[in-house]
């Protein structure tokens, strides 16, 4: 625990002497310390939309409160002062917050945890009239300091049966306890002769829907109920009990009513009791982005990640890559990107092979790029199996992809492919349809400065430094153009094969007198893949060949880009540069690139706030480079701009990673040699 106080120092700004975890041992602590010495102290606790999965995630949420904490009735709590005495019918913005994130909540099924089924099991679709008995576990501090033994979970059961003769009653046991690491305040036993018992993990919010009344305790359910419009019987004394809220029903002695009611006694609604504890009580952080956030933020990314976890849950197979077994780069970096829990990435050559390893319709199919396997799609549509095509992102690592560096960064498409314009993609989808919120445009704006202050780019490994253009005349336009890799899927799909001698052609042509800089594409400089053009033969068409400097230092100088779909043009546009593709990719088609080919599907005008949304934040999933774990883009960014100060500035360190790419392409050629001469056979 006290590391996990560490932990939260770091992410907010704790003002207090004595800094305790709730009414646990160090929280008790913190506050005989304060009284002791006459300091201040704070209690911390896990907020109300905590995380994805159970306590051991990174928590999205924490309360913190210097007068006691909520679950404690026995004694005030900041939560309590503010339900008391915070004007909430003045404060409009507020309560339209409330209302905004109770929907957003309702929709995205989010509750205190997130890891449980979305769908209910056959025995609880059924119109017969049910009522709810939610488990807590036993030890459970709200229990402890909620009265939650004047009452008891027995009798409660017993009253909820009694109450509801017409009705199917069942139990929810806590996930926690389903998870096997609590032992459950109910007897399970017990509950199985006098009613149904719910075992599977069910999420809060779907399971909710299915009941007319629900009885608990302590539990968070009990609100969440409140906010479905459930009718609520409480046998404990929670946050949400002693304000005369509408639809709860209170079962404790009136003693320890009165008790409670001293202290709360006005009356609040749902939303109220929601604006105070979401939202003034709880503090927001993004685990995936390492900084401060806010409710409707936190609901987002943990439906996002929680989407992620149930979709990487089940079996891929992945076509298009070399199948190298335990030398296969590519599969160690798809298993952290497509795969969870005990799931893992099967690299298969054939529909056959991937028959005999278990593919079924529970499956997923991957296939890498825009390769075909007419079989394999075949046999998805026909089975109804989601298939998906991969490629790398578009911010990856900092050396070379060709150098089988390890990406940081992946695009997973429903529908196509984003480089590959016959047909639509994901990222195409996005900018047909999407509505951009002013928050995810202010991201934007901020993520694009990030990464022009910092130079930052898809590859990240050649210099930053000052370029002298011979014969360059003052006032004469500055054209970059820019080599893309000619057998890459983009020039064939998105360009119809045009040659980088042919793009450098045909700028002259459309633009005889300005200055033309010619940079080819690092993999074709590093030897990699196709694409060279004698330099003798570029500068028949370009003033300058120039090779090992970043490609901001070589866009700082630039007026404009020619391309056939390269990133460059994007990254260019983000850049304040204007740009001409003479293909058709991702960025092209929505007004802002002047174009000499054309994609009726592209119908709306797209601002580049909104185009590097799509491209940068909705599209693609990221890897955090020292976890292997999920993170936002912003994150990532922070580490590749370290890993490339140091791969740039430290010597050493650049010809350690140097030699590891050189025995890593050398390996996999070696490799793929020996499995063809052993395939020829």
């Amino acid at each position: 625990m006290n590391r996990q106080i560490q932990n939260i120092r770091k992410k907010f700004v704790l003002e207090a002497e004595f800094i305790g975890w709730g009414r646990k041992k160090s929280g008790q602590k913190a506050v005989e310390l304060a009284q002791k010495y006459d300091k201040s102290f704070l209690l911390l606790e896990d907020g109300f939309i905590r995380s994805v999965g159970l306590g051991d995630d990174e928590a999205f949420s924490i309360v913190k409160d210097n007068i006691g904490i909520y679950y404690d009735a026995t004694a005030p709590s900041r939560l309590e002062e503010i339900l008391k005495s915070y004007d909430f019918d003045s404060d409009t913005d507020l309560m339209q917050k409330a209302r905004e994130a109770i929907s957003l909540l309702k929709t995205c099924k989010i509750s205190k945890y997130n890891t449980g089924a979305l769908e209910l099991p056959n025995d609880l679709k059924t119109d017969t009239k049910k009522v709810l008995i939610i488990a807590q576990t036993a030890g459970d501090m709200s229990l402890q300091y909620g009265y939650g033994d004047e009452v008891g979970a027995k009798q409660m059961l017993l009253q909820a049966i009694e109450d509801n003769p017409d009705a199917e009653v069942y139990v929810k046991i806590h996930p926690d306890v389903l998870a096997g690491k609590k032992a459950s305040n109910i007897d399970v036993d017990y509950a199985k002769r006098h009613c149904h018992v719910i075992e599977e993990n069910i999420h809060p919010m779907v399971l909710l829907e299915a009941f007319d009344k629900v009885y608990t305790q302590t539990s968070q359910m009990g609100f969440e109920a409140l906010m479905l419009g459930k009718e609520v019987h409480i046998f404990g004394a929670p946050f949400y009990v002693g304000w005369d809220t509408p639809g709860l029903h209170w079962h404790l002695p009136d003693k320890i009513k009165s008790s409670v009611l001293a202290r709360r006694g006005v009356t609040r609604s749902v939303e109220e009791l929601f604006a105070a504890a979401y939202i003034l009580y709880s503090r927001y952080y993004n685990p995936y982005m390492r900084e401060e956030t806010d409710i409707f933020d936190a609901i987002k990314t943990i439906h996002k990640y929680r989407t992620l976890e149930m979709e990487n849950s089940k079996a891929a197979y992945v076509f298009g890559i070399p199948a190298l077994g335990g030398w296969s780069w590519k599969k160690r970096m798809l298993n952290a990107f497509i795969s969870s829990g005990d799931n893992r990435v099967s690299i298969c050559k054939t529909l056959t092979q991937a028959l005999r390893k278990g593919l079924d319709p529970q499956s997923r199919i991957y296939i890498w790029g825009r390769k075909s396997f007419e079989d394999v799609e075949s046999y998805a549509k026909e089975h109804g199996i989601p298939l998906y095509r991969i490629e790398d992102g578009f911010i990856r690592s900092v050396t070379l992809g060709s150098d089988l560096t390890r990406p940081y960064s992946l695009v997973v498409d429903s529908r196509g492919i984003y480089f590959d314009p016959t047909r639509e993609s994901d990222l195409e989808y996005l900018l047909n349809t999407y509505e951009f919120d002013g928050k995810l445009l202010d991201r934007s704006r901020r993520l694009q400065r990030y990464l022009v202050e910092k130079k930052l780019s898809k590859y990240n490994a050649s210099p930053d430094r000052h370029i002298e253009l011979p014969g360059h005349q003052k006032q004469q336009k500055i054209i970059l153009v820019p080599g893309q890799v000619e057998d890459d899927a983009s020039i064939i799909y998105g360009a119809q094969g045009m040659s980088n001698l042919e793009l450098l052609q045909k700028t002259r042509e459309l633009e005889p007198d300005a200055y033309i800089i010619y940079k080819p594409h690092p993999d074709v400089l590093a030897g990699n893949r196709k694409g060279d053009i004698p330099e003798s033969l570029a500068r028949n068409y370009a003033d300058t060949v120039i090779t090992d400097v970043s490609l901001d230092s070589v866009l700082e100088l630039c007026d404009e880009v020619h391309t056939m779909t390269s990133l460059v043009g994007f990254e260019a546009l983000i850049r304040g540069k204007k740009v001409t593709t003479h293909g058709m990719p991702f960025y092209a088609g929505w007004g802002l690139t002047r174009d000499f080919r054309e994609c009726q599907r592209r119908k709306r005008k797209r601002s580049l706030d909104e185009l590097a949304a799509a491209a940068y934040i909705l599209y693609p999933r990221y890897l955090h480079p020292d976890t292997d774990e999920p993170c936002e883009i912003e994150e990532l960014l922070r580490e590749i701009e370290k890993e490339k100060k140091r791969y740039t500035k430290d010597q050493w360190y650049r010809l350690r990673i140097d030699v590891r790419n050189w025995f890593s392409r050398k390996g996999q050629l070696i490799l793929k040699l020996l499995l063809g001469e052993w395939e020829r056979r």
